[in-house]
């Protein structure tokens, strides 16, 4: 089976996206029904991949977004296709505009490749396609509607812009895979997607998807990040519904008691870090929290490995990589009670409620400073990964691809 499988260009600033894109490619290159896999990518990634630039059964394919022909053909080729997209579902007729529909797929520059690659069809671990209506099957993988759960998280535009991709991505794939059961049932009941174009495909958190195999030690990291305390880590993107300001709110209550603990987030810097920066300074904990943005894996790597603690306070997951992290990395860990991570966590003396700050406050207390709960934590951790790790986590993948094809 030849497969096409194209990494977003954004990925890497999405953060989990992106580790899920490469864990699920890794899956693929180890099983034996895969023959190739055609990855497409754009050119500012091509360091990220060097890992499998000798594998036999990877062929890259390069776009450069950056040539101004390429962004030109991309402009007209999204603008068209969503003009016809939002006609026929207004009007609801299909079958109008049949040759007109094809033209943004000639412009766009993945129609060529794709039609002409010989593969059998075309996986985008990602909400949305760079690319539909081509001559192989396509497969999405629908991450999360969070604005469903928190529409107040999001702006009048960018609630538009997910709802017209979304309805675009569901409408225009011929199947979709999601990583747990909610948010299945979500795109059953908030967007009436058949249950049967749905497949649930547990990813393989219990691997390692780092590309990098190495680790920073622990002086050097103090050293280059001027981290002077014991420290919390939170590895999350500045979206609002990662919560990091009941976080804020916990270290300034720990500072009260005479806590000294620093907090380090890694993760992309969204436009909402601002607000989380004038909340840093109006509880004074400019000296203790501090965001690092996107590190180097070997950076992250070695703060999972020398944290006091990870704590994950979202208010919404679909599944939360940094959660297996932790585990796999015998960080200590704790996190919210929200969507899969209580499953993930399978056990109930390390979640908290996310709103609840004295909760939390007093289980990061007692997390830093009782032993035998320190205990507890690593060995539940260590039977989470040992129950998770025997599971064929690709044969989902491989029996919706056979499906297709």
């Amino acid at each position: 089976m030849r497969i096409g499988y194209y990494i977003h260009h954004t990925s890497l600033k999405a953060g989990g996206i992106f580790t899920y894109s490469i864990g699920i490619l890794k899956l693929l290159i180890k099983s034996n029904e895969i023959e190739k896999i055609h990855l497409i990518i754009s050119s500012d990634q091509e360091n990220y991949f060097q890992e499998f630039q000798n594998s036999l059964k990877v062929e890259f394919k390069i776009i450069d977004r950056k040539n101004l022909l390429i962004k030109i053909r991309f402009t007209l080729s999204y603008i068209l296709f969503n003009i016809i997209a939002v006609y026929r579902n207004f009007f609801k007729k299909s079958n109008q505009l049949k040759l007109l529909s094809k033209l943004p797929v000639l412009l766009n520059p993945y129609c060529k490749y794709v039609n002409s690659s010989q593969i059998d069809l075309l996986h985008i671990p990602f909400q949305y396609a760079p690319i539909y209506n081509t001559d192989v099957p396509l497969i999405i993988t629908m991450h999360d509607i969070q604005e469903f759960h928190y529409p107040e998280y999001f702006s009048a535009l960018q609630k538009f812009h997910r709802k017209m991709n979304n309805i675009t991505a569901l409408n225009e794939s011929n199947h979709i895979i999601v990583s747990f059961d909610h948010i299945k049932r979500d795109l059953i009941n908030y967007l009436n997607v058949k249950e049967k174009k749905i497949s649930v495909c547990a990813p393989p958190f219990t691997e390692d998807w780092f590309l990098s195999e190495e680790f920073t030690p622990e002086n050097e990291l103090r050293d280059k990040y001027q981290i002077k305390n014991d420290f919390i880590l939170y590895p999350a993107a500045t979206w609002k519904h990662k919560n990091h300001t009941t976080l804020f709110k916990v270290l300034y209550q720990l500072k009260n008691e005479k806590l000294n603990i620093e907090l380090i987030c890694t993760g992309n810097k969204t436009e909402y870090f601002e607000d989380l920066q004038s909340e840093i300074v109006n509880l004074g904990l400019g000296n203790q929290a501090k965001f690092l943005g996107i590190v180097p894996e070997e950076d992250l790597i070695g703060l999972y490995k020398c944290t006091s603690l990870v704590v994950i306070p979202t208010k919404y997951e679909a599944g939360s990589g940094p959660l297996y992290e932790a585990m796999r990395y015998s960080s200590l860990v704790i996190c919210s009670n929200v969507t899969s991570l209580p499953e993930t966590m399978d056990n109930e003396k390390f979640v908290f409620n996310p709103d609840d700050v004295d909760e939390l406050t007093a289980l990061i207390r007692k997390m830093l400073t009782d032993e035998t709960l320190k205990k507890l934590n690593r060995a539940n951790s260590k039977r989470r990964i040992g129950q998770l790790k025997p599971i064929d986590y690709s044969k989902n993948f491989i029996d919706v691809f056979k499906k297709l094809i």
